[in-house]
């Protein structure tokens, strides 16, 4: 999946303070780089096997999905909160290059809880759920990970650190919209998080500490990777159950 280079990290310039020393040389932490780079290819595996990924938001939101980019299949079920004990539903299913939807609970003209057969040409670029790098997961880490300013390795061996919300922004996954951060002022570029990684140094934890830049007002965001390898099973809907998505399904993408 897409990292960005450590070259983003910051460098601590020795200065010598005589003349005729040469230039300032540029050093940079080892312990401070070592945490960068674990926690940058920390996503990589997410291309060559199975897993599962849960994302939630407070009680608002809820995403479970299962990925399976080797044998391009994969499903999900999305929860949201839209009001007062009400919510939404958003169903997915993928095998190969069909991709199926089901939406239940959202007043969408033309849309009630039938399975639509998605035309993935027709969704507004970045917004695609698909097994390309960057668009097969729900967690988002690829953007996330990519967005850490800062970080370190605690003694029990997890990571954390600081990242900038700006450059998560939008996309197929975990997102932060324009608003979202506009919202949070200087703050949203210096958000804390908690990583963890197992043995293999492969992603299974990370907690978005957004509690502690708003008072307490936003929830914690939190992802879960898990089931690394285990295979699973994805059906198609019944045929006579699929039915083709009005206009208006494709305009509600991104929002």
């Amino acid at each position: 999946m897409r990292s960005r280079t450590v070259a983003g990290l910051a460098l601590a310039l020795v200065l010598s303070g005589c003349s005729g020393e040469p230039d300032p040389v540029a050093t940079e932490d080892p312990a401070r780089r070592a945490a960068m780079t674990a926690l940058a290819r920390s996503d990589d595996h997410l291309q060559t096997e199975s897993f599962t990924v849960e994302v939630t938001s407070g009680d608002a939101m809820r995403t479970t999905s299962r990925m399976d980019v080797p044998n391009r299949r994969a499903e999900s079920a999305l929860r949201q909160a839209t009001g007062e004990e009400q919510s939404m539903t958003v169903r997915t299913r993928l095998l190969g290059d069909a991709v199926f939807m089901q939406i239940d609970g959202v007043p969408i003209p033309g849309v009630d809880a039938r399975w639509m057969r998605i035309d993935p040409a027709r969704i507004p670029p970045g917004q695609e759920v698909s097994f390309a790098p960057g668009r097969n997961d729900a967690g988002g880490a690829d953007r996330v990970l990519a967005a850490i300013t800062d970080a370190s390795r605690l003694p029990d061996g997890r990571y954390r650190g600081t990242l900038d919300l700006a450059q998560v922004g939008t996309g197929t996954g975990l997102s932060f919209s324009t608003s979202d951060i506009s919202g949070l002022g200087d703050a949203a570029r210096a958000v804390p998080f908690l990583a963890t990684l197992d043995e293999r140094g492969r992603l299974t934890h990370l907690q978005i500490d957004l509690p502690a830049i708003t008072a307490g007002k936003a929830p914690m965001v939190e992802t879960r990777y898990s089931a690394f390898g285990e295979p699973f099973t994805v059906q198609a809907p019944p045929a006579d159950e699929v039915v083709t998505p009005p206009d208006s399904v494709y305009q509600h993408f991104g929002r």
